[in-house]
């Protein structure tokens, strides 16, 4: 382009020198209408190069009106304007007018505080942000980095957060099935897990559960928690929508004062931490395990919900067990003994440290 710009105003240069006629003007002017003509392309449109070729020879060429034949003049003497826009825009981007930039530094520091604090909108941020030496930031810049929130407050809490609110005083529970020996037996397990300390408080089989029995069931676990570990009623049951936490499951829940949520049908990622516990069942207990009947399964699951509350840790936990127990030490004298004690048939197995004769 900068080529054939320069090759235009050597010609035009050249004609205004050496010929001083107005027709060779009126020639180029209409050649240069003639090559944007012969294109191939069937609906016309001129481009860039050519509507600055025709505005430049219009300034040298008196009677361009007379001889303009592709274009109106209305729309060349709009191109004639254009290219003042076009000339003071290339000069403001060189000055850069205006507010300066947000350092990008500010940026992630504004849409980390409004991550961290969800339920508050910019105007709270932004007096957040002062409190921490920001003054020259605005109210309207920080509203503009934050991400677009509910108008309702409320919705903004995610389920971890709400988690993390009520994890003290929330049981959640599932059921997951297992199947017989002979495969004509399906057994429904029901477990009540809870949050704060990822351990399972109580858990029962039946072949064809009913509402009433796991009110039943529901009452040993309350009962078992109370007593050991020292705990207050839960406040919050969480559970899915399955038929045997209906209504009548409700209405009982609220005569003791338990608050009963339910998740979204088919949202099981809302009961993460009881859908997390079944995985944990299947991988390490129940993929190698066949029950005969319920007694046997029973028996082995009561095995494993042991070691998994006293010995298995967790992440979560920063790597402790449900119930915390003490670390383990070799005796003063060097002289111990670490004994292994098998769990689930040499499945697991805890250890002890044990003094030398």
């Amino acid at each position: 382009m900068l080529f054939e710009l320069s090759l235009l105003l050597n010609c035009i240069l050249l004609f205004r020198l050496f010929s001083n006629s107005q027709n060779q003007t009126q020639i180029l002017f209409l050649k240069a209408q003639l090559a944007a003509y012969k294109r191939k392309n069937k609906k016309f449109q001129t481009k860039p190069i050519e509507r600055l070729k025709l505005v430049l020879l219009s300034y040298l060429d008196p009677d361009w009106k007379e001889n303009l034949i592709l274009v109106s003049p209305a729309a060349l003497l709009k191109w004639r304007k254009q290219k003042f826009k076009i000339f003071w825009a290339l000069l403001s981007k060189r000055k850069k007018p205006g507010r300066p930039n947000t350092p990008w530094e500010l940026i992630k520091l504004i849409r980390r505080i409004a991550k961290e604090n969800k339920i508050w909108g910019a105007t709270k941020l932004h007096g957040l942000l002062r409190k921490l030496g920001y003054d020259t930031i605005s109210e309207r810049t920080v509203s503009k980095y934050i991400p677009k929130r509910p108008h309702d407050p409320k919705k903004r809490i995610s389920w971890k957060q709400f988690y993390s609110l009520h994890a003290d005083s929330m049981v959640v529970t599932d059921t997951f099935t297992a199947y017989s020996a002979n495969f004509k037996e399906i057994y429904r397990v029901v477990f009540f897990l809870h949050v704060g300390s990822r351990q399972i408080l109580y858990f029962d089989i039946h072949t064809n559960p009913t509402t009433q029995w796991m009110r039943k069931v529901l009452k040993f676990a309350i009962r078992k928690q109370a007593k050991e570990n020292d705990r207050s009623k839960p406040r919050y049951f969480l559970s899915d929508n399955d038929p045997l936490f209906g209504k009548r499951f409700s209405n009982y829940l609220e005569r003791i004062g338990i608050k009963h949520k339910k998740t979204t049908r088919y949202s099981p990622w809302q009961n993460c931490y009881a859908e997390r516990w079944i995985k944990t069942c299947r991988n390490e207990f129940l993929d190698f395990f066949i029950p005969i009947n319920q007694y046997h399964l029973e028996k082995n699951l009561t095995e494993f919900i042991d070691f998994y509350n006293h010995h298995r840790t967790h992440l979560a936990l920063n790597k402790e067990s449900p119930v915390p127990s003490p670390v383990l030490k070799p005796p003063p004298s060097g002289k111990g003994k670490l004994i292994a004690t098998p769990v689930l048939g040499g499945l697991y197995h805890t250890y002890s440290y044990k003094e030398a004769a």
